[in-house]
């Protein structure tokens, strides 16, 4: 495991996202000890916020994307499991 003071590189890609202007609020959030303890090791001291930011990010995205499909199947109907295996193959070759 990386040590705290030197974060991963593909951790330093989820606090890079939170550099974005603009006003911030300060939340509070309680998580298991042993959860805190591995984001602190792998994206480094004073940077828990900015990694949690990121993960609200991307985890907003997966939702908003959900929302998309949902919409999509309730106005043509559910997509068929060729259509699903084309888009692999489509998101594969790319």
């Amino acid at each position: 495991m990386p040590d705290s003071t030197e974060p991963s590189s593909r951790a330093t890609l989820y606090v890079a996202r939170d550099e974005k202007p603009g006003p911030k609020v300060k939340k509070a959030i309680t998580m298991p000890e042993e959860l805190a303890a591995e984001i602190d090791a792998r994206v480094g001291r004073g940077e828990f916020s900015a990694f949690m930011a990121g993960a609200a990010q991307h985890w907003l995205a997966l939702m908003k994307t959900g929302e998309i499909v949902d919409d999509y199947e309730r106005r043509h109907g559910p997509i068929s499991e060729e259509s699903l295996e084309q888009a692999r193959r489509q998101w594969r070759d790319a």
